[in-house]
Formats: structure tokens, sequence, C-alpha cells
């Protein structure tokens, strides 16, 4: 087999690997991200109603708006848990299919070998801040559209004083459509930005401790 030959056949084993890793791992962050967001919301209903008091739960109960049947009681606890597994699987499915897709394209520039291998050494993987951005800055406008549209569906939008208390964080954000698009695209863009400064600082020391 010429070297040419070689070369390829270890690219395509290489992406092979990869696309089952990245298959592998899509699975697994979505069911962990869903069974968290699951038993944090069932934790918050549970500790409210063993706390008790005259009006148990009244912020919480209005994810009721969101999460249909939910509500803060012992069933409603449970529904909210099947209601935050979902939506924390889905998101993390966007959240990790959005950083795989830039993975793909830049796996061969996202390690970064640490001298000559030697020995047992391995790379550093290295972040992509870009990557990072789209899918959190994704994940992030999304849901604001959506569940402010929600609420414009709903016929409830002039009622909602908490979500429109957005608007003192994401200027021009306001309880209609054109308000979700103003509000998302400031998400997104403060979620990328984020993304990238974290993505830095931690490229950074991934690159010291490859020169040690």
């Amino acid at each position: 087999m010429s070297a040419a030959a070689t070369v390829t056949a270890t690219a395509s084993t290489d992406r092979s690997v990869l696309e089952r890793a990245i298959r592998f791992n899509l699975i697994v962050v979505s069911i962990t991200m869903g069974f968290v967001l699951g038993a944090v919301l069932w934790l918050a209903t549970a500790i409210l109603l063993v706390r008790g008091g005259t009006h148990v739960g009244l912020h919480l109960g209005l994810l009721g708006v969101f999460l249909p049947f939910y509500s803060v009681s012992w069933p409603g606890a449970f529904i909210g848990a099947f209601w935050g597994f979902v939506g924390g699987a889905v998101s993390g499915a966007i959240l990790y299919g959005a950083y795989a897709r830039s993975l793909r394209r830049g796996i061969t520039t996202g390690l970064l070998e640490s001298g000559e291998r030697t020995g047992i050494r391995l790379p550093v993987m290295l972040m992509s801040g870009p990557a990072l951005g789209l899918g959190l800055g994704t994940l992030g406008a999304l849901q604001l559209f959506l569940a402010t549209n929600w609420l414009v569906v709903r016929g409830t939008a002039a009622y909602s004083e908490n979500a429109a208390l957005l608007g003192q964080y994401l200027p021009g954000y306001t309880v209609s459509f054109a308000g979700s698009l103003i509000g998302g695209a400031q998400v997104f863009a403060i979620a990328f930005i984020v993304s990238l400064f974290v993505a830095a600082v931690y490229n950074k020391i991934a690159r010291g401790r490859a020169q040690r």
C-alpha cells in the first residue's frame, strides 16, 4: 500500500471514530442534562412543599405557563421532572450538536501537540470559542424566542410582568414577537462573547501546560 493510500485510510478511520464518539457524546450529554434539569425542578418543588406556607411556590408556579399540567404539588413535582428532562435533553442535544459541527471541521487544528510526542504524552485538546459560542448562543436565543412567543400565543403577553423585567437587562426587549427577536439577538451576542473569553483563557492555560 502506498504512503498516500495509508494516510487516506488512516484519515478515514479517524473520521469514523470521531463520528461514533460524537454520536455517543451527544446521547450522553442529552441524557445527563435531562436528568440534571429534571432533578433540579423536582427538588425545587419538593423543598417548597416541605417548607409549606400560605403561598407555596408563588413564583415557581409560574412555570406552569410553559410546562403543561405543572403546579407546585407532589404530582406537579413529577410532571415538572418529566418536562425538565425533556427540556434538558433537547437543550443538551442543541448545545452539543452545534459544538460538534465545528469540531468536525476543525479537528485537525483543535489539537495542540506538546512538542515532540514522546512516551505516553498526549496532545492537548483546545477549546473552540466560536463553536462554544454558537452552541450556547443558539440555545439561549432559541429558548428566549420560544418562551416569549408562547406568552404571545396564549394572549398573556400584556400581563407577563415578570418576563417583561428582562427589558432591564436586554435593551429593547418586550414580550412580543419583535421583542423576542431583539432579546434573542442580544442573548446570542452575550453568550458568544462570553464563550470567546472562556475559550481564550482555557486555551492559554492549555498551551502553558503543553510547553512544560
